[in-house]
């Protein structure tokens, strides 16, 4: 019998699920998950005997699971935030049951975890503590903001740092932990060999947090700090950038005494070649040609080796970051940089001296921000010679943004010389802290 036209029509678009190189198929993956998810959230109030807290899962989550379930594609990124509340009955979200279900499906694709505006208890940042302590779960992002943590809770997280070995950024940005809680974050820094950015912007923290930040960068991987609307004011931030300002400026030095003993080496060589020439032109008159051989012909290919087919070279695995003090980017937007702290008048002029040997020296510094820092003229005019002393040195082109509380010539010079900085919007962030 002949076939029907449209039999094969529904088949048509039915195909192979398609899997990754390691043979998993991404659907089953994110099924899997989303179910143990659900299924924790309806077991967290029979566990803990809480009939008054009616858990649900992230409704953003929950929709972004499904359309990876329905792409076939992997969740990489998780953004938990919670949901507007009217009454005390009204359902929460917890960060437990979707830790929990991570682990208890052992979901090793997850990247960045994200947690916005929700009040964080010491157990659950001792169950993200224990996600990051497993060390196969490779989280590169750790980002908790406006979460009310506390120190406390902060030296168990920091304390996982050490057996994370893909972790390279951790957002606490709005959490007044203040510089007990920096010092918590400060030990777990020290222990850990990939992280590179660290963001504690309105933390509260205060002049003494300077000093054990400059120990972090100076002893650790750590090269971006942003440290917006804290409290370091001259004396930390002089703290802060003290090492880096020694390692700087002995850099620098080294490369001037390179750049020297090159000059030297090609006068030589120059030197030499000249009297070289001088002397072939001397005897080449005198000198008496060498029969050539008979088997030796020009041009014969007796005695040329085979070129050999190149081989590929494998793609080595990147180097860890160097460990030392050297700074990339360092944010310190209203940080009290100014004439009202305990150093007095002259206090923002010293920490503008540092800070113009650190644009002047550093060939890594990339990023910096003085922004809502009352640093005067004189303060202007030192940063301004410095971004001229960088550029006539030849080190690369850096960001720099600054207060406009100064003479208007100095800065627009300073303007011309270092691009502005662009403030980036933190997502589901449409408030900002008052600072205390």
């Amino acid at each position: 019998m002949p076939k029907k036209k449209g039999s094969a029509k529904g088949k048509k678009g039915k195909g192979k699920k398609k899997s990754l190189k390691s043979g998993e198929v991404p659907e089953i993956w994110v099924k899997n998950l989303m179910k143990t998810y659900e299924r924790n959230c309806k077991n967290v109030n029979t566990e803990r005997n809480c009939k008054n807290v009616n858990t649900i899962m992230v409704p953003n989550l929950r929709k972004l699971m499904k359309d990876c379930i329905e792409n076939n594609q992997m969740l990489v990124k998780i953004i938990v935030e919670p949901v507007p509340m009217v009454t005390k009955d009204d359902p929460q979200v917890q960060v437990e049951p979707l830790i929990s279900a991570i682990r208890q499906e052992r979901y090793t694709y997850l990247k960045d975890l994200h947690v916005w505006d929700m009040p964080l208890t010491h157990e659950n940042m001792a169950a993200i503590a224990l996600l990051l302590e497993k060390g196969f779960y490779p989280i590169r992002l750790l980002e908790l903001m406006d979460c009310l943590i506390e120190p406390y809770s902060l030296d168990r997280l920091a304390k996982s740092f050490g057996f994370c070995s893909t972790l390279t950024t951790i957002v606490l940005d709005y959490n007044e932990f203040g510089d007990e809680g920096c010092k918590c974050l400060c030990q777990g820094l020290l222990n850990n060999e990939t992280i590179l950015s660290v963001s504690m912007c309105y933390c509260c923290l205060e002049e003494s947090s300077g000093k054990m930040l400059g120990n972090v960068v100076a002893n650790s991987t750590v090269r971006e700090l942003y440290l917006d609307g804290n409290d370091l004011l001259c004396e930390g931030a002089m703290e802060l950038i003290k090492l880096c300002v020694n390692k700087a400026e002995t850099e620098e030095y080294e490369r001037a005494e390179a750049k020297r003993q090159k000059e030297e080496l090609e006068a030589e060589a120059a030197l030499k070649e000249k009297e070289g020439r001088f002397g072939t032109a001397m005897s080449a008159g005198s000198g008496d040609e060498k029969p050539t051989s008979a088997g030796s012909k020009p041009g014969s290919a007796k005695g040329k080796k085979k070129k050999k087919g190149k081989k590929k070279k494998k793609k080595e695995p990147p180097a860890p970051p160097a460990v030392g003090p050297w700074i990339h980017k360092l944010h310190l937007a209203d940080n009290g940089i100014d004439c009202y702290g305990k150093g007095g008048q002259f206090a923002p002029l010293v920490c503008m001296r540092l800070f113009k040997s650190l644009i002047t020296h550093s060939d890594c510094l990339k990023e910096l921000d003085l922004e809502d820092n009352h640093i005067g003229d004189l303060g202007g005019k030192l940063i301004l010679d410095a971004l001229t002393e960088r550029k006539e040195a030849g080190l690369p082109g850096m960001k720099l943004k600054t207060t406009t509380r100064m003479n208007a010539d100095t800065f627009s010079a300073i303007v011309k010389l270092a691009t502005g900085l662009k403030k980036k919007k933190k997502k589901g962030k449409g408030k900002k802290k008052k600072k205390k």
